[in-house]
């Protein structure tokens, strides 16, 4: 891989060099998703990505030529700051931009899943735009760090750890917790205080029941938290999918009453997942406890469709709900 990327590097690569590239890089970014996203894989499977597709749409955006016709890897290769010699060297290049990507992959993929997860990353990210925390990475995942520190110098924890630590530094404001954990991080361990972007998300979501969120005064000057009813969200965003499933596919005989009242059942149930962690398994397997003799054969071809787009309207819903209480 080394000559390949000196090839790169000079521009004097072929496509059979690319392509080698490209190859090593898919299998470094499964490796990523293996590693440090066990968890989220049943919910990504579940909506039709497999571990593969989301290793190739990570990888994609650094083989696009961007608008000046350069390669973003390329560009990544002429800016990195240590040589490389050797096969070492090389991996530990192509790791960190990769795993760089894949973190960033992840998050859009999770945005999308999860309309809560991008609630919370909305208002860590406002923190990130006043200047009150910074965000850096740190061999491909995304950390957030004090305002005064340059760049992370020693190892910080890894994303499982704030998955163990104590529910009590995770109530309160967004804010608050962070300024809990770097504290926690310097008093209580020897890692670097650095937080891990996505873990931190995900364990905020599962401590809290309500959730936060940055708004701005009427003079724009200061800021303050106001807490979300998620009950309610979930909720008025259930009525407009319900709405539409009794006019549309019940009322145009689409669905009969029975059918309309198990999708009814099947998206409460989803929608306690959504705010509980994620959607925890196939659409068919929500369906079939309420029809017992129904087969994947004839989920799909009579079911699948329009629960797909229930469960996407769903989602659109709470999203513009909780993004209408940003304004």
């Amino acid at each position: 891989m080394v000559e390949e990327l000196k090839k790169l590097l000079t521009a004097g690569f072929s496509k059979n060099d690319l392509n080698q590239i490209i190859c090593q890089s898919s299998k470094i970014a499964s490796g990523v998703l293996r590693k440090r996203y066990e968890n989220d894989f049943n919910s990504f499977s579940n909506q039709g990505l497999p571990l593969q597709d989301l290793a190739i749409d990570s990888i994609v955006p650094l083989f696009v030529k961007d608008k000046s016709g350069e390669l973003p890897l390329r560009k990544a290769l002429l800016s990195w700051d240590k040589e490389i010699i050797d096969e070492a060297s090389a991996y530990y290049f192509l790791s960190k931009i990769i795993g760089n990507r894949v973190e960033q992959e992840i998050a859009k993929k999770l945005k999308e899943a999860d309309p809560f997860f991008g609630k919370i990353l909305r208002s860590i990210n406002h923190l990130v735009e006043t200047n009150r925390i910074k965000k850096t990475n740190w061999f491909g995942v995304v950390y957030i760090v004090e305002n005064e520190e340059k760049e992370i110098t020693q190892k910080p924890v890894e994303p499982e750890f704030i998955e163990s630590l104590p529910a009590q530094l995770f109530i309160g404001s967004n804010e608050k917790i962070i300024a809990n954990l770097f504290t926690y991080t310097k008093t209580d361990t020897d890692f670097f205080p650095a937080i891990p972007l996505n873990a931190l998300i995900r364990k905020i979501k599962q401590v809290n029941g309500s959730f936060l969120q940055q708004k701005t005064s009427e003079t724009k000057e200061e800021f303050f938290e106001e807490e979300l009813n998620v009950e309610r969200v979930v909720n008025e965003s259930l009525i407009v999918v319900n709405d539409r499933l009794e006019k549309f596919y019940q009322g145009k005989g689409k669905l009969n009453e029975n059918e309309t009242s198990i999708f009814k059942n099947v998206l409460i149930e989803i929608s306690n997942d959504l705010k509980d962690g994620g959607i925890s398994r196939g659409l068919f397997d929500y369906v079939k406890p309420h029809m017992l003799d129904l087969n994947k054969e004839d989920f799909y071809k009579h079911y699948q469709q329009t629960l797909d787009y229930l469960l996407r309207l769903l989602k659109k819903e709470i999203a513009n709900r909780l993004k209408d209480s940003n304004d």
